[in-house]
């Protein structure tokens, strides 16, 4: 493999749109489908990628991507608490759950909080433009909240899903 397709990888399109296929839960066919091409190439290429470590086969035909490899290692914890204003939360919530960055929305019980929202970002400058944007489109729709807390990770030591129930 070639010095350059190896620090260019993850900016490879190919490569970008497997790793998001696998990261939307996608069968190999179905990302082979997606990108126009055969399903061998799509194995072949995530071959490479497992060998750099970017996706792991957790089983069989059962892929995972390793996030801080790529580059989406900043998470963070959002907590909001709007008393009063049922319809405001669930358009906030409705809007929550387009995000790309936003990985779970949380409705709390028994808190004085009543959303935990989790993000994932490639860095903290996303997160501060993300955060920018967000709070420019709660003031546009006329959402109150009453308290907004946010916490960035500053290093991840455990990135995991749960893989048995």
């Amino acid at each position: 493999m070639d010095e350059n397709f190896q620090k260019h990888e993850l900016n490879d399109p190919v490569n970008r749109r497997i790793i998001e296929g696998i990261i939307n839960g996608q069968t190999l066919e179905e990302i082979a489908d997606s990108l126009g091409i055969a399903v061998r190439t799509v194995q072949n290429r995530m071959k490479v990628l497992e060998s750099r470590e970017y996706i792991r086969e957790v089983k069989k035909g059962v892929w995972q991507v390793d996030y801080q490899r790529i580059g989406l290692d900043t998470i963070g914890v959002v907590l909001i608490s709007m008393k009063n204003d049922r319809e405001g939360m669930r358009r906030l919530v409705d809007h929550l759950k387009r995000l790309d960055y936003v990985e779970n929305v949380f409705e709390i019980v028994g808190s004085e909080y009543d959303l935990c929202i989790i993000v994932r970002f490639s860095g903290l400058e996303e997160a501060m433009d993300e955060n920018d944007k967000f709070i420019s489109w709660l003031n546009r729709n006329g959402i109150r909240v009453d308290e907004f807390k946010a916490f960035i990770s500053g290093r991840t030591h455990k990135d995991h899903r749960r893989t048995r129930l």
